[in-house]
């Protein structure tokens, strides 16, 4: 199924385990480009690596607490800087 999203660049937060991950791991395989927000570097690492080599896909993780509005503002700021665009 194309769902569109070819060249896309999706934002997942908590995105380096579970549900969050695989939330991450379909969007790249449909062809977005994919940000990872986590809160552990060394996970979030791992798991970029990962759906990267699976996807082909430009997979980038940033660290961001979601609890606060200051590292949300923050993060998305750099993503947007970084990528120039957030589709999803």
């Amino acid at each position: 199924m194309d769902l569109g999203l070819t060249d896309k660049v999706a934002v997942v937060t908590g995105g380096s385990r579970g549900i969050g991950k695989s939330v991450a791991r379909g969007l790249a395989m449909e062809g977005a480009d994919v940000v990872i927000l986590a809160r552990n570097q060394e996970v979030l690492d791992a798991t970029t690596a990962e759906i990267a080599a699976e996807s082909g896909r430009k997979i980038r993780g940033y660290i961001a607490d979601t609890r606060s509005n200051e590292s949300v503002r923050s993060v998305f700021a750099a993503i947007a800087a970084d990528f120039g665009s957030i589709d999803i």
